[in-house]
């Protein structure tokens, strides 16, 4: 990704853009059309072909075995021989699945762009999804439904079929001769049989899917979040499927609060005060939230989540059972240390605001501006800003003047927000209440204007 231009103008969802040149752009679509159709056929053209080379070289080094030890025996010794058909046979296969990976990333990417070009010239088939198929280049409307890596039983496996079967078979045949050719000198076959050709062929095998998958990992892929998501089927917790799509909108959201150019700032900093103030020290986790939380749960000390703003997004953007609680934190720990790595911090924040909920169906710090106050606020105060990143989560919809009272007079002390701050923070309350926003059970709105209003 090229920075400067990634930095340059507000941003905006790609089917919401014209062009004032339909012509220009609809040669545009033939053309990566046209292209999309090239890669198509060169990958399965290089299929076969790699498939009647891996064949080929296989028999070779299988059938003529033999001939090519004693051809050879009088100037390379015949262990040396073998390990140099070892070294041919592993390294064709290396490159051909790298080459092959090479190709479905132009394909997927050629897919994306035909997708994308599609939706910019007005032309969607989401009311045919039953016809066409969405996650196909036939019938989706979203670039992101079309994946680098679709899964193990889809033609995008085949090559790793076809290349990681043969090597692993002349690998064993290789391996079993070679064994026998320095039976002399080294007894390794007495000591490992046919078992030790045997598991390196299966190492080689997984060695080589996982080169292949590594090789297919998208813009926010990482090798853990594979594991992740195994570990969560394990675990029966259900996860979103699509997690570049997730975190496209996520960014989208980000950029309509420069497009209404609302000032963040002071919502960052309250929201770092209130949720993690280990924010910008910790990576994804805080081993003292960690242990706050245990402590809750047995009752030594007051209950709390102990979840940092990153545990907080990734458990809002990307789990589908926040009720499996122990489950649901367990996998919320790891996606967190997965996330840190690939999203920046000043982006889990600014997409921490456009995302988490605020209220029961509020999602995102403008849909809470409209829902509290009916506009959006373009530079929210210190109070506005305590205000609402104190009710992020609150889906009871609840005022709990005991923990407001707590954190505003911590935020006094520390100089995060002034005492005039405390007075406007207990008016907002005041207004919500009287409007029904906020439910005051326990005459918490008296302790707030006798905690703030009276000194």
């Amino acid at each position: 990704m090229i920075e400067e231009q990634e930095e340059t103008g507000w941003k905006q969802h790609f089917p919401t853009y014209s062009f004032a040149k339909r012509d220009i752009a609809l040669e545009e679509y033939k053309t990566a059309a046209k292209s999309l159709e090239a890669e198509e056929r060169v990958f399965l053209n290089a299929l076969s072909i790699a498939a009647l080379a891996a064949a080929a070289l296989g028999s070779l080094a299988v059938g003529s075995l033999k001939k090519l030890t004693d051809l050879f025996l009088g100037i390379v010794p015949a262990p040396l021989t073998l390990l140099v058909l070892l070294t041919l046979v592993c390294g064709f296969s290396w490159v051909g699945l790298r080459y092959f990976a090479d190709r479905q990333k132009a394909i997927a990417y050629a897919s994306r762009k035909v997708i994308i070009l599609r939706r910019m010239l007005g032309l969607s088939y989401g009311t045919l999804q039953l016809v066409l198929p969405n996650w196909r280049v036939e019938g989706a409307d979203e670039p992101h439904a079309v994946f680098l890596f679709p899964g193990w039983n889809t033609y995008v496996a085949y090559p790793y079929y076809v290349l990681a079967g043969i090597s692993c078979v002349v690998l064993f045949f290789l391996l079993a001769s070679l064994q026998s050719a320095v039976a002399e000198s080294i007894p390794i076959g007495a000591l490992v049989g046919w078992y030790g050709p045997v598991c390196i062929s299966l190492g080689w095998a997984l060695l080589l899917a996982a080169v292949y998958r590594r090789a297919l990992l998208d813009t926010h892929e990482r090798q853990s979040l594979l594991f992740i998501k195994m570990f969560a089927r394990l675990l029966r917790l259900k996860l979103v499927h699509n997690y570049e799509y997730i975190i496209y909108r996520a960014t989208l959201a980000c950029y309509e609060y420069q497009r209404l150019r609302v000032d963040l700032s002071t919502l960052k900093t309250l929201l770092v005060f209130i949720e993690d103030r280990q924010f910008f020290r910790h990576r994804g986790t805080s081993i003292r939230g960690i242990a706050r939380a245990l402590l809750g749960l047995v009752g030594m000390k007051r209950r709390s989540g102990g979840s940092t703003i990153t545990q907080q997004l990734v458990r809002t953007l990307f789990i589908m059972q926040p009720t499996k609680l122990v489950r649901r934190k367990i996998i919320e720990l790891l996606l967190a240390r997965w996330f840190h790595k690939v999203v920046t911090k000043n982006n889990q924040i600014e997409m921490y605001i456009a995302s988490v909920r605020f209220d029961r169906t509020v999602y995102g710090a403008l849909a809470a501006m409209h829902y509290f106050w009916g506009a959006v606020v373009n530079k929210p105060s210190a109070a506005e800003s305590f205000f609402l990143i104190e009710r992020v989560s609150n889906v009871r919809s609840l005022l709990l003047a005991e923990k407001i009272i707590q954190t505003a007079k911590a935020a006094i002390t520390m100089n995060v927000i002034s005492l005039e701050d405390s007075r406007a923070l207990v008016a907002l309350y005041d207004d919500a209440v009287s409007k029904g926003k906020i439910v005051d059970r326990d005459d918490g709105l008296s302790k707030l204007k006798s905690a703030f209003l009276s000194s």
